[in-house]
């Protein structure tokens, strides 16, 4: 099992973060929360997955959408920096979000509801992994006027990326995952679109 050490957080948010596990295990028994071929894979696949984009995180307020099972949304909340919104629209995940917020005593704010239905605009981030492809993540990032997006993209990405600059103009970096060979951190800002 990897070791507090190598995930550089501290003992408590590593308690946190096995406190998670064993709630993910439970409850995937029920509820489909992430791919069952990740689930011997807990801390690379989901916990490591989830930290490696820390350092492309601006300002204090994160929006993950479509948290799903809570990669990265959950995870970064038990961090403690930010202040963190998970949204999705399966009122069973978000129970299950919920109970993991309870039992670890993580601070995170959980929306049930789809995201074009949210409320809550201007987050520093916005942040989602395998929720939806970049030209849906872009109208997103406008729509809740947020100016900077951090998500996890599988080997499709390039391809996305074409099919986003046919509707906006947009700047962004990729940088390599540390967990997943052929996947990226896409980081974008100056959104709008095109005319």
């Amino acid at each position: 099992m990897i070791s507090k050490k190598d995930l550089n957080v501290s003992r408590e948010t590593y308690e946190k973060l096995k406190t998670y596990e064993r709630l993910l295990l439970k409850w995937q028994k029920a509820i489909n929360l992430v791919s069952r071929e990740t689930l011997d894979h807990y801390w690379e696949r989901h916990v490591l997955d989830s930290l490696q984009i820390i350092p492309y995180i601006r300002g204090k307020s994160i929006l993950d959408i479509g948290s799903g099972g809570g990669f990265p949304g959950m995870v970064l909340a038990m961090v403690e920096r930010w202040h963190v919104v998970c949204v999705d629209s399966d009122r069973r995940k978000m129970l299950f979000l919920a109970e993991v917020a309870r039992m670890t005593n993580t601070r995170a704010h959980l929306i049930t509801c789809a995201i074009e239905e949210l409320q809550l605009n201007g987050f520093d981030t916005v942040c989602s992994r395998g929720f939806a492809r970049v030209p849906k993540l872009l109208g997103i990032m406008m729509a809740r006027k947020s100016e900077y997006g951090v998500f996890l993209k599988g080997v499709k990405m390039n391809t996305e990326l074409m099919e986003a600059a046919e509707e906006f103009d947009f700047k962004y970096e990729t940088h390599p995952s540390k967990t997943n060979e052929g996947s990226y951190i896409l980081t974008v800002h100056s959104v709008s679109r095109k005319k």
